[in-house]
């Protein structure tokens, strides 16, 4: 997966007992977690780990591994875990010799605030992704939101800037499909003009929102 430094590596497997018993799994939780074979903490990124700095708000990354029984996603027992750890974490299920990941974004400050969205990539062949020298926790915190949404984050924004961006392009492409239906389907001149004058602000707005630094 992310080509990490070597001082990230832990992984340490635990009894997903211990898991349901540490969350108070309901019973659908617990029923999901059937799904499970193995689950194992695959890193932990912090500052010490990759010779940065000390952060208030990104203190550790948790890459998390689960080897699962089908190509079914154990998305209830992964919410509910996700909610009782008080870190940022991305989580790579396992199955066969094909992986899937996703992560939610994690507003992490008196307390934590995690989104109901999650990003994810569908189940495919494994692959090594080279992480550049980064001296701060949220910025390979971004790189892995950026890896799972896929739109390009800017070096001058932070994960919560960048996160904001990306749910106003993900708006403005929404605006832009249903004004191209409106046009499409409108008969009234004077309607149409309007139609084609919103889309083209809506269209400039999300050239300015993809512009890179």
């Amino acid at each position: 997966m992310f080509n990490f430094s070597s001082k990230t590596y832990v992984n340490k497997e635990y009894k997903l007992s211990d898991f349901l018993k540490q969350i108070k799994a309901s019973k659908e939780v617990k029923e999901d977690a059937k799904k499970i074979d193995k689950i194992l903490f695959e890193n932990v990124i912090s500052a010490k780990s990759i010779n940065g700095e000390e952060e208030k708000l990104y203190k550790n990354i948790y890459v998390i591994r689960m080897k699962i029984k089908s190509d079914i996603l154990p998305r209830l027992f992964i919410e509910e875990l996700d909610k009782n750890i008080m870190f940022h974490t991305f989580f790579i299920c396992e199955f066969d010799d094909l992986i899937c990941t996703l992560m939610a974004f994690k507003n992490i400050s008196n307390k934590v605030k995690i989104e109901t969205k999650y990003y994810c990539h569908g189940f495919r062949k494994e692959e090594t992704i080279e992480i550049p020298q980064i001296t701060k926790v949220s910025e390979v915190y971004k790189i892995m939101l950026e890896y799972e949404i896929g739109i390009k984050s800017r070096k001058s924004e932070s994960p919560e800037e960048y996160i904001k961006r990306v749910k106003a392009i993900n708006k403005l492409e929404f605006q832009i499909s249903k004004t191209t239906n409106a046009i499409e389907y409108e008969t009234q001149p004077k309607k149409k003009f309007e139609y084609n004058e919103r889309l083209r602000k809506y269209k400039a707005d999300l050239n300015n929102l993809r512009m890179e630094d």
